[in-house]
């Protein structure tokens, strides 16, 4: 009977890894979206190897404007590499790291909660909607899961064993979590209390040194970069945070904010919409409500960690004024899908009818995405036809000194995915800071324009006085339109 369970469980585990592999790479070239950001991780990578120019600090961040650390293009270019030098090489890499989450997941949760429970956890996060559309393109955001993992799973050893080998994992995976994403700040009062709890044990106090520096060497470079540029980060940072998305805290605003944001951390991440609905709601007041109920229970330390990484995150972010897409709860992903495993596990006899009821909306709800994901049509052929026609004409043509903007309701008027095709290509546009000294300008847009130059954006209005010099729509890719000073 023993053999036949490790059997069973073996084929459980498999059958999970392989339907998250298959929704993660299913028609993943064909459907993968070549948008502005992965045009410019994709220069950075190809400048990397073209010019031996190693990237010392990371993405600028969407909202706040300020650097992240440069792990992130270290990691990928391996991939960028072994791909032929091609931006599918780190979008693959993702989706394998993706599916390797899951497993993770899986082995968690079974150390944490059981069989049964790690079962549930692993199998609703490789048939969730989120984690899937996430690993499905390589943005630096995308890797949070996992590294988030790292840094629970770390201080959990650390405490089960006693061993302070274990906190240099949690320490490695912060490391990597600061680079990916600003939002990993606020699992800070998460991280004080495992702190806390690691400074009572005296076994693992000296530990606390080198988890300290593991974090201190991974951030090395983006250290130095600040200590060059007078802290600019920093002061960025504490500017974001004060005056604009985290600024004078109102009590009762934030107290009443918590609903908003615990169905954003449960109900939206668990795939029942972005936007307030009534199955959102119900279904994260009844997660809350099992939580609760388990918390009366005097739960081990195992439900402990994992319901306050998820709890102590969302009081965090209830004081955060801005909006909170997907991914920048990457860091929690693993926490909601292991407590729902968890919560669903507890119910049986009776309650059974529940459990699977809650998966059937649960399927049901995600199965429309994950259409919608895997049925995409990607860009990625369209932006090499385009960039390779803009090629063409600048070398038949010789120009020097052209630009590129992109007119497509994105705002990447710098035309980053087309400038690394063209420069992949061979001719390198001007600098994304040199429109004022463009002589010729191809303005790149999937829909028909009839006045570019009456077009307000500066990337069109530093070369004017300028002339419409030659026009070519296609039917099957982005019209150009090519502008010259006058």
């Amino acid at each position: 009977m023993e053999l036949f369970n490790v059997y069973q469980s073996g084929v459980e585990e498999i059958i999970i890894i392989l339907i998250g592999a298959i929704l993660r790479f299913y028609r993943l070239a064909a459907s993968w979206q070549f948008l502005g950001d992965q045009g410019r991780d994709a220069l950075i990578w190809q400048r990397l190897f073209s010019d031996y120019d190693l990237p010392f600090i990371g993405p600028i961040t969407s909202v706040g404007g300020f650097f992240l650390g440069p792990l992130y293009y270290w990691l990928m270019a391996p991939f960028y590499y072994l791909a032929g030098k091609s931006p599918l090489g780190p979008v693959y890499a993702t989706a394998a790291l993706g599916t390797l989450t899951v497993w993770l997941i899986y082995l968690v949760a079974k150390k944490l909660f059981g069989r049964s429970a790690a079962v549930l956890a692993a199998g609703l996060y490789s048939l969730a909607a989120v984690p899937v559309a996430e690993t499905r393109s390589a943005w630096n955001p995308n890797l949070m899961p996992l590294a988030s993992l790292g840094i629970i799973w770390g201080f959990y050893q650390a405490q089960a064993t006693a061993k302070k080998r274990w906190l240099f994992l949690s320490g490695l995976s912060l490391g990597i979590a600061l680079q990916l994403h600003y939002m990993i700040i606020f699992l800070g009062l998460f991280l004080a209390w495992q702190l806390l709890l690691v400074w009572r044990r005296r076994q693992l106090r000296s530990g606390l040194l080198v988890w300290l520096g593991i974090i201190v060497i991974l951030m090395l470079p983006l250290l130095l970069f600040e200590i060059k540029n007078h802290w600019l980060n920093s002061l960025g940072l504490v500017k974001f945070l004060t005056q604009h998305h985290y600024n004078q805290p109102d009590l009762w605003r934030n107290w009443l904010n918590l609903r908003g944001r615990s169905e954003e951390a449960i109900g939206m991440l668990l795939g029942f919409g972005r936007n307030t609905n009534v199955w959102r709601t119900w279904l994260t007041r009844l997660f809350l409500l099992g939580v609760g109920f388990n918390w009366l229970k005097r739960p081990l330390y195992s439900f402990k960690l994992v319901s306050l990484w998820l709890l102590l995150t969302i009081l965090a972010i209830a004081f955060y004024n801005d909006n909170i897409p997907p991914y920048y709860l990457g860091f929690i992903f693993p926490a909601v899908f292991i407590l729902a495993g968890y919560l669903l596990n507890q119910l049986k006899g009776k309650w059974q009818i529940l459990e699977f009821g809650l998966i059937l909306v649960f399927l049901w709800f995600n199965f429309a995405q994950l259409q919608e994901a895997l049925s995409g049509r990607g860009n990625y052929l369209s932006v090499q036809k385009t960039g390779s026609f803009i090629y063409r004409d600048v070398l038949a043509n010789h120009y020097r000194d052209f630009n590129l903007t992109l007119l497509d309701g994105t705002k990447d008027y710098k035309a980053m995915a087309f400038r690394y095709i063209v420069e992949k290509f061979g001719s390198r546009p001007l600098g994304i800071d040199a429109y004022e000294q463009t002589q010729v300008l191809y303005i790149i847009s999937p829909y028909r324009q009839s006045n570019v130059l009456g077009e307000t954006i500066w990337e069109i209005n530093s070369l004017k006085p300028a002339t419409v010099s030659a026009t070519w729509e296609f039917p099957d890719s982005e019209n150009i339109y090519k502008i010259e000073k006058l």
